[in-house]
């Protein structure tokens, strides 16, 4: 169609030697060409010819729906694209004549974004029509595999919304929308090509299985958009889920195929690949495309919500209009332009820039006004004027103070994405800046690898493994690499070793160390971390570089083993470390020791979460992650010493994670930055191939679990406890004020127990089933369990000994201990209320991962199990004869389950992709209730704040 108009010179150099006036002698050398080519030869010789009162100029494309040419209408003096129908459509009456139809209908739009057809007519029995001849280039080519500039994206979007509004309201669907029919002109503006033509090629019977329907998108397209084996999909990959299993479409078909074509422009790739059509139709039903900040990590954070809304597979959770779809778009188009708001006075005019924080000295200047004549009364306006500029001038002059002295200038600060594998999980760059080294997971398995910042080239330089690598750090002279690994099934018992920068053999320094090291100045020493669990406390120590004469320098208290990490001050005084505490209040603390004396100092406490702090240059502060209330992710924050005064850093929609490392000079910063997206599935007993998505695709969905009435429990962004059906409707936030992070259950229909972080302590709370009437049960907690009856349950608890699993009755009252869990902290209650499993850790110097066996009374263990390295989240079969766990290999994680009667574990589901973070099972075990979807991170640099 009219989409190959800007690949004519590719379609010229494919078909030119059909040209020849010797069409027959042509066809005694063809054996295996498809039809467009033979399409091509037959309408060869029709250049210079006029049919109808147009005069055939050149020949423009050919693709499955027919041949175009460039054609001069003599009548009106004007050019036309003129396009001849295939032989299936204009030798079948009865989709000629639907043809038509379809074809005057669309031509009844008047819409300067769609391109208009002016005649439909046939000559000696070919079909053709005459549509607009635009000069461009086809969207498709101008997005060329790279996202395009943002001001770009939105102006073509809202007039590609405009134009499918336009068609909607007339009742038309176009049913093919894909960048190779949207045109761009020569003046950028959008025209949508073909609109009525492609649902007439699924109104010829055969658009009922998702084989006929690829045939009738890819009609649409030039040749280069059929496929074959082995080749990435093109037109399939921009079909609605509606339109892949053959159902009635509308106009909402056509604004996720929009949604697929944003996500192209915004990222330059397609939301939904494969290798084959069958690959592409399964992901465009069942997955989630990766986040397109993720892709493109300057895309406007609101543009990525209207594309996860336009690519919503329920229609019903989908945009109902593009109206609605082209509001949006106009709303980030005003939100993210850099508007400027005039002030009038009589004396002069202010130019404030609307979008500026401290404005250009141009700015300052034109805020001065001069003296007036003697005597002269000054306008009210002016006056206002003067005393506005005067405060604009002071609060930016002292901002600008405020940044100097801190040597921060954070209004052209860079973060530039230096990986897109989204599997990087800790990261450290060298002293100079000049590499970068990573830890790149493979599903179970972790390797490292180096990256050359300035030639962007990688190395591995430790092989992947079934290890847990904890923590990286360069020697000060950039020469080594110092990492914490685990071996094989001790992934919480690990050992520093050491490397050359660019790989070969490596030697082991320290056994037992739980943190990335930080080393001293002068680069003879560092310090690192030791946890203690069974006394609740972190072991701060120092040893030489070469890792002998280690030495305690400090114990600090520490309820749980957080450690990201000590870093030692530019003037070797001091060291910082954060530590978590539970206890009557639970507190991050971003601790502060003095290396003469071990003295300690809590600089800064925040009951939000705290990451590995980093110094900057001249000593006077820390750059440290943050976490962001109410929210599952941590932001940059500037804490100053000895102050410890908090400003913030970075102030963007990004998850930073824990980790974080900065250059000698302090000019360039290393971290993560992570992305998630799991949502609701529910899996009739048990059986993946009847795994349903049945909550949002762009939700964060946690951990879900039984609720009141056949209810599900879901935890979603982190903390908020939202109540819904079982099938994924009416989705609602149970109790806003709520921030649950550990835990929540049903007891029975009536109440609701669910853990809750007010900011100082993790309390357990008692709701009625409709989020009413909150009663505090206990303080500080580790786990939570209501037993099926609803009139008990057991919860993990932290004691100067260690955690402890206790049992409480639902209305509250005095609790009574059921087992000791050293390491551990998760309870369950069987499926009769008769026993309880909890989880904890065996042995020295290595502690194991174990599940034990206990009656609900307490007592000794009836059972023990070892359980694999790496398994999570731990509940009940259904029928109570086995305890069931999460477990992720060869990429995927599955549920697996460990028989009561022993033997080895067997693997529930079968998903060969992605990862669950959380599961449940129906109170009557039918169903099975997954949080699913996919983690990414990814390696950033951040730089250019100084």
């Amino acid at each position: 169609m009219l989409a190959n108009i800007a690949l004519r010179h590719v379609a010229m150099k494919q078909e030119k030697i059909f040209f020849a006036s010797d069409s027959q002698a042509q066809l005694k050398n063809l054996k295996s060409f498809d039809l467009p080519r033979l399409s091509n030869i037959r309408f060869a010789a029709v250049i210079g010819q006029t049919i109808s009162h147009y005069r055939i100029i050149e020949k423009l494309g050919g693709g499955g729906m027919g041949v175009v040419y460039k054609a001069e209408d003599v009548k009106l003096h004007r050019f036309v694209a003129l396009k001849f129908l295939p032989d299936e459509v204009a030798k079948n009456s009865q989709a000629l004549g639907r043809f038509q139809r379809e074809a005057q209908a669309a031509s009844a739009l008047n819409h300067p974004n769609i391109c208009t057809i002016y005649e439909v007519d046939e000559h000696d029995g070919e079909a053709f029509i005459a549509m607009e001849y635009l000069e461009g280039v086809t969207l498709k080519h101008m997005v060329a595999s790279r996202p395009l500039e943002a001001e770009t994206l939105l102006s073509l979007a809202i007039e590609i919304a405009d134009a499918l509004d336009a068609a909607h309201s007339e009742g038309i669907v176009h049913r093919d929308i894909k960048p190779a029919n949207i045109f761009v002109t020569k003046r950028g503006h959008a025209k949508i090509l073909d609109f009525g033509l492609a649902k007439v090629t699924q109104s010829a019977g055969r658009a009922a299985d998702p084989a006929a329907l690829l045939t009738d998108v890819t009609a649409g397209g030039g040749v280069e958009n059929l496929t074959s084996p082995g080749t990435t999909v093109g037109t399939v990959a921009y079909m609605s889920p509606e339109q892949a299993k053959g159902k009635e479409l509308d106009g909402r078909s056509d604004l996720f195929s929009f949604g697929a074509v944003l996500y192209e422009m915004a990222t330059g790739t397609l939301p939904f690949r494969g290798e084959t059509s069958a690959l592409v139709f399964q992901a465009i039903l069942d997955r989630a495309p990766t986040p397109p900040i993720r892709l493109n990590p300057d895309l406007p954070p609101k543009l990525e919500e209207i594309i996860n809304k336009a690519l919503e597979k329920d229609r019903d959770l989908r945009y109902q209009s593009a109206a609605e779809m082209r509001a949006d778009l106009k709303r980030v188009r005003r939100d993210t332009s850099s508007g400027q708001v005039r002030v009038e006075s009589d004396a002069m005019p202010t130019l404030v820039a609307a979008d500026s924080a401290r404005p250009s000295s141009s700015h300052l200047a034109s805020s001065s006004i001069a003296a007036p004549p003697a005597k002269r009364t000054w306008p009210r306006t002016a006056i206002a004027t003067a005393a506005l500029a005067l405060v604009i001038a002071i609060g930016l002059i002292g901002y600008w103070l405020l940044k100097s002295r801190h040597g921060l200038n954070l209004d052209k600060m860079e973060i530039t994405k230096l990986t897109d594998s989204g599997k990087a999980a800790v990261v450290a760059i060298s002293p100079d800046a000049r590499y970068v080294v990573y830890v790149l997971r493979e599903a179970e398995q972790q390797s490292l690898w180096v990256r050359n910042v300035a030639t962007k080239s990688d190395v591995q330089v430790l092989a992947p493994d079934l290890v847990e690598i904890g923590g990286l750090t360069f020697s000060p002279d950039g020469n080594y690499i110092y990492y914490v690994r685990s071996d094989k099934n001790t992934q919480n018992y690990r050992y520093l070793y050491q490397m050359p920068v660019l790989g070969g053999n490596s030697r082991q320094l320290i056994r037992d160390v739980d943190s990335p090291v930080g080393f001293s100045p002068d680069g003879k020493q560092f310090v690192f971390m030791r946890g203690v669990p069974d006394d609740n406390v972190e072991e701060i120590r120092v040893a030489d570089s070469d890792g002998r004469s280690e030495r305690l320098l400090v114990r600090l208290p520490a309820s749980a083993n957080f450690a990201f990490g000590p870093t030692w001050s530019p003037d070797g005084k001091t060291i910082a470390v954060p530590t978590l505490q539970v206890g009557k209040e639970t507190k991050w603390t971003l601790n502060v020791i003095r290396v003469a004396d071990a003295s300690v100092k809590a600089l800064y406490s925040d009951p939000e979460f705290l990451g590995r702090a980093v110094w900057l240059p001249d000593g006077d502060s820390l750059l440290v992650p943050v976490g962001v209330p109410t929210e599952d992710r941590t932001q940059l924050w500037q804490i100053t010493f000895p102050s410890g005064e908090k400003r913030r850093f970075t102030n963007d929609l990004s998850n930073y994670g824990t980790n974080l490392d900065i250059t000698r000079d302090g000019q360039v910063l290393a971290t993560l930055d992570y992305k998630q997206i799991s949502t609701i599935w529910s899996l009739g007993g048990g059986n993946t191939e009847l795994a349903t998505q049945i909550a949002s695709g762009n939700a964060q969905d946690t951990a879900v679990a039984p609720g009141p009435g056949g209810k599900l429990l879901v935890r979603s962004r982190g903390s908020d406890l939202i109540l819904m059906n079982a099938d994924g409707t009416q989705r609602t936030t149970l109790i806003p004020q709520a921030r649950n992070k550990i835990a929540m259950s049903s007891c029975g229909d009536r109440y609701i127990v669910f853990d809750s972080y007010d900011g100082s302590k993790i309390e357990l709370l008692r709701t009625d089933a409709d989020g009413s009437n909150p009663t505090k049960l206990v303080d500080n907690i580790l786990s939570s369990n209501c037993s099926p009856d609803g009139t008990w349950l057991v919860y993990g608890g932290y004691t100067p000994s260690g955690a402890k699993l206790y049992r409480l009755p639902v209305q509250g009252g005095k609790a009574t201990e059921v087992a000791s869990m050293p390491g551990g902290g998760g309870g369950s209650i069987s499926p009769d209320g008769k026993l309880v499993a909890y989880n904890f850790q065996e042995g020295t110097p290595v502690p194991q991962p174990k599940f034990a066996i206990v009656r609900a009374e307490g007592g000794s263990p009836l059972k023990v199990f070892v359980t694999p390295t790496g398994s999570g989240e731990m509940r009940w079969s259904p029928d109570g004869r086995g305890l069931q766990y999460l477990l992720t290999r060869h990429g995927a994680t599955n549920v697996w389950e460990q028989s009561l009667a022993g033997g080895a574990p067997r693997q529930i589901t079968k998903f060969t992709s992605g990862l669950i973070f959380g599961f449940a099972w129906s109170r009557d075990g039918k169903q099975l209730f997954l949080a699913k979807g996919n983690q990414t991170s990814d390696v950033v640099l951040i730089s250019n704040f100084k």
